[in-house]
């Protein structure tokens, strides 16, 4: 699975492109960082596989392994989302938050997807439904490597040179000049 950072690097560079597009970028510019959440929020099980493996007892690492499955599943990541928008209750857009949610942990689905899996493993997209042949996965990058890492790193530095070329972070919506040379 990749690491957070490129996940991280995913979202800011599909908001990036979106950000390039004046029509879309002002009516979403409040959900972006609902939809970075969202490409994050899957991995919150990370903590918990941490802690079993401190605690090292073998019940408590068999429900971390289950937790992983269950996060990693469109079951989780419309538990996950819901609970992330719980906390916006007074908001008036609260199902666009939901969405916004979702499509960023779905994102992190398909991303994490992209992993070559152990044998008989991946990303199990309808759990309770496990095993194998429910397994699902693009066989593209071998885990544990860094080549997602570099490649994502390497166009965002793209993407930021870009930016400064014209002048414009659409990301942040900062517009600046350069000072000429006297």
């Amino acid at each position: 699975m990749p690491d957070w950072i490129t996940h991280f690097f995913i979202a800011y560079l599909i908001i990036w492109t979106i950000s390039k597009i004046p029509k879309y970028d002002a009516a979403l510019r409040k959900y972006y960082w609902f939809f970075i959440i969202g490409m994050l929020s899957p991995d919150i099980e990370r903590f918990i596989n941490l802690i079993a493996q401190q605690v090292g007892n073998e019940f408590f690492i068999s429900i971390a392994v289950t937790i992983t499955d269950i996060c990693h599943s469109l079951l989780g990541i419309v538990i996950i989302s819901l609970f992330i928008t719980s906390f916006f209750p007074h908001e008036n857009d609260t199902k666009y938050i939901f969405l916004t949610v979702f499509i960023g942990a779905f994102g992190h689905l398909l991303t994490d997807a992209i992993m070559w899996p152990w044998a008989g493993q991946g990303i199990h997209f309808f759990y309770p439904l496990t095993g194998p042949e429910f397994a699902f996965s693009f066989h593209l990058v071998w885990p544990g490597g860094f080549v997602p890492l570099i490649v994502t790193s390497c166009i965002v530095v793209g993407t930021i040179i870009v930016d400064l070329i014209q002048g414009n972070f659409s990301v942040l919506g900062w517009r600046f000049q350069w000072k000429g040379i006297k």
